[in-house]
């Protein structure tokens, strides 16, 4: 068992010294168009983890279409970054946006009305209601992240219906990226490391993770801080080669420091929720594609609770300022 978790530390190791320099460098080239970092999530997911999650459901012996959830959700992450970047001027459009409503409103009537054909309608609430949780646990992320690239202090072609976002990639954007992964890998990573090392005698015996344990809890808190202090110090403080993206913000010690308090608390509820979903399948993980970490949901959990707390925080935070 020892054997099996310091291997499992050493994977994850592995995976974070690969993939984070990768997405750093993801992050802010393009600057413009974001396109290899869009790609890269548009396939993680809306495709990989729409499919981890109607596997999850099909776990549970209910039958839905397999390739459902997917199709919605990769429209909604392609519609949002067409929309955002303005790409083949569609935000000339007045319909384009009634046009996209009128899309969820159909794909909501279709998920209520899925089985209105069928005999057998022992498990349709569970399959309507499951189907829903999809659409909003996966396809609201989905349709946030592409905005997330295009936050802007001063927009110059500001972005129908949302606040302060430009309708391309900004430097700002790339930062405000940068600082939620922040926020969310050291929570996770050192939630982990802090619970393996000094976990034992401690755990909170949560039945959706029993192994979850108070200096987990505590040390990826902590940790947070320390890293969004370096973070601050490095982007408010010492960077005249980005021109201090950063420092227009006002009282920015506040905005730095809000993020890490709330998101403590909010940020392992995420990996617990998918910890909930899991055991609901008898699963242990929802896949097996990332090394060490099992599926795209189980690496993302965490992005995917926290992101729209994120986001609502930005768009009012810079609009106070404004």
């Amino acid at each position: 068992m020892e054997k099996l978790k310091r291997s499992n530390l050493t994977n994850r190791l592995i995976l974070t010294f690969i993939a984070i320099p990768s997405i750093l460098f993801l992050l802010f080239w393009p600057e413009k168009s974001h396109i290899f970092i869009i790609i890269f999530v548009g396939f993680c997911l809306p495709i990989v983890g729409s499919l981890e999650f109607t596997n999850l459901i099909l776990k549970k012996n209910i039958k839905i279409p397999l390739y459902l959830l997917t199709i919605i959700n990769t429209v909604i992450f392609l519609f949002s970054y067409f929309y955002a970047n303005d790409l083949f001027n569609i935000q000339s459009s007045k319909f384009t946006l009634l046009l996209f409503m009128l899309f969820l409103i159909i794909v909501i009537s279709y998920i209520f009305a899925i089985d209105i054909f069928k005999k057998e309608f022992t498990k349709s609430l569970e399959k309507t209601a499951l189907l829903l949780l999809g659409l909003v646990y996966i396809g609201l992320p989905s349709f946030i992240l592409p905005l997330l690239f295009n936050i802007s202090f001063n927009p110059v072609k500001p972005l129908p219906i949302f606040l302060n976002i430009e309708s391309h990639g900004t430097l700002t954007g790339s930062l405000m990226a940068l600082f939620f992964i922040v926020n969310v890998f050291s929570n996770d990573i050192f939630a982990y490391v802090f619970g393996m090392a000094f976990g034992r005698n401690n755990t909170l015996n949560l039945g959706a993770s029993p192994k979850k344990s108070i200096a987990g809890y505590i040390g990826g808190y902590l940790s947070t801080l320390v890293f969004v202090t370096f973070f601050y110090i490095l982007f408010d403080k010492k960077v005249p080669i980005l021109n201090n993206p950063l420092k227009i913000l006002e009282n920015s010690w506040l905005f730095y420091y809000i993020i890490p308090i709330f998101g403590g608390i909010v940020i392992p509820i995420g990996d617990l929720v998918e910890s909930v979903f899991k055991r609901s399948s008898n699963v242990k993980d929802s896949g097996t594609l990332i090394l060490g970490r099992g599926g795209v949901l189980d690496s993302m959990d965490t992005i995917i609770y926290f992101l729209p707390f994120y986001f609502i925080y930005l768009q009012i935070y810079f609009t106070i300022l404004s």
